[in-house]
């Protein structure tokens, strides 16, 4: 209401000056002296005039602006998605409907992913705390001895709790473009090599085969700790969920400023409802790949973020029966490092 009778005011004198200017400048009437009914009612006339035009015009944009408000604060209430207010016109009260909205969705959006970053955490941690408990209990009602043997499933649980904080950490600071990189120029492929050969021991115990060639040398710029992390998970995830006997094929190849690798393996294959899926956080593809593996849930979702701020690409190929296959694409030396 306020703004209403602001908005009306402001149109009304701005209405009357411009009547008084016009009325000397053009008609030479004058206010005193002879003939002065005429003018008077002429004034009085065109006050009116300007009055009733000035309130419609102050009812026309106030009334749209009052409708955005209340559709606001219903919005607030409801705690509703709903796009408030419509776009039939083009005008400057549309576009801050549509600022408004687009401002309203980014809200509802990172509600949403924070409530689901609440449950998932919980659901993760419920686990490990449930493991503390039971065996604490059970060592203070005398009925487990407090030796090595009983301890070390306790701190392996809060190894898995820490790992599980620093990681999403991590995540959460790469979604935000926040997560402080260390780079430096690295032999891309004695990195591979290395992690091979600490992951081959594994490989091994299940008489599975780890194979690494490459086509080209050089060195690649950028974060390596964080590229390690990327690698080691990738690699690890297809020897850990490839069955006994089988293979893993790491290959990488330097053309045209990037590297390209590729991580495949023969197992068991994803299906194509889960790759959709595959990176988001502590998505599973199915019940063997559980908390048993050692892994927190998050590993695809980091390695995709770790890419991605080194301004590089990955994707995944796979069908039922017929193996996975990652593909990463680094720049050598990123545009924007």
């Amino acid at each position: 209401m306020k703004m209403r009778m602001k908005l009306f005011l402001t149109f009304w004198a701005f209405g009357i000056v411009i009547f008084l200017l016009s009325n000397r400048s053009i008609t030479g009437l004058s206010l005193g002296g002879e003939g002065l009914a005429e003018p008077v009612t002429v004034l009085l006339l065109a006050v009116s005039t300007i009055a009733g035009f000035s309130y419609l015009l102050a009812i026309t944009y106030c009334k749209r602006l009052e409708g955005l408000a209340g559709q606001a604060q219903i919005a607030v209430r409801q705690r509703t998605a709903a796009p408030i207010g419509s776009m039939r016109s083009r005008n400057e009260i549309d576009t801050i409907t549509h600022a408004v909205n687009k401002l309203k969705e980014q809200l509802t959006e990172g509600e949403a992913i924070r409530n689901q970053l609440v449950a998932d955490v919980a659901h993760e941690l419920r686990t490990p705390i449930a493991i503390l408990r039971g065996h604490l209990e059970t060592i203070l009602e005398g009925a487990m001895d407090l030796d090595r043997e009983h301890l070390l499933p306790l701190l392996d649980e809060t190894k898995r709790m820490s790992r599980l904080i620093q990681d999403m950490q991590d995540l959460n600071l790469a979604e935000a473009g926040k997560l402080a990189l260390d780079r430096s120029w690295a032999p891309f492929g004695s990195i591979l090599e290395e992690i091979v050969s600490i992951l081959e021991i594994e490989a091994e115990a299940k008489s599975i085969t780890l194979h690494l060639d490459g086509e080209g040398e050089g060195e690649l710029y950028g974060d390596m700790s964080r590229i390690k992390q990327v690698f080691i998970n990738l690699i690890g995830n297809a020897v850990r969920y490839t069955p006994r006997g089988g293979r893993v094929d790491v290959h990488y190849k330097y053309h045209d400023g990037q590297v390209r690798v590729t991580v495949s393996d023969n197992g068991p294959g994803i299906a194509p409802e889960s790759l959709p899926y595959i990176f988001k956080r502590f998505y599973r593809v199915e019940n063997s790949r559980n908390r048993m593996s050692g892994g927190t849930g998050l590993g695809l979702a980091i390695a995709k973020e770790f890419i991605e701020v080194h301004n590089g690409a990955i994707h995944v190929e796979s069908a039922p029966g017929a193996g996975t296959a990652f593909t990463v694409m680094l720049p050598i030396f990123p545009p924007n490092p």
